[in-house]
């Protein structure tokens, strides 16, 4: 289960807990403001600084 947030959401946090208490392996990604709350269980991605580089490249 992948879920993607440009800003920190609630009701993410508990749709991850719930897919993780299901057997799903969730992955948040995360590419807006606003930090990433930790949840045990789930792997969280970062992009924010990923994408800060292209356009630094790019320019």
């Amino acid at each position: 289960m992948v879920e993607i947030d440009f800003a920190p959401v609630p009701a993410s946090a508990q749709k991850l807990a719930f897919s993780r208490d299901a057997g799903a392996y969730p992955l948040w990604v995360r590419c807006g403001k606003g930090g990433i709350k930790k949840i045990g269980g789930v792997m969280a991605l970062d992009i924010r600084d990923a994408g800060r580089g292209v356009r630094e490249a790019s320019s």
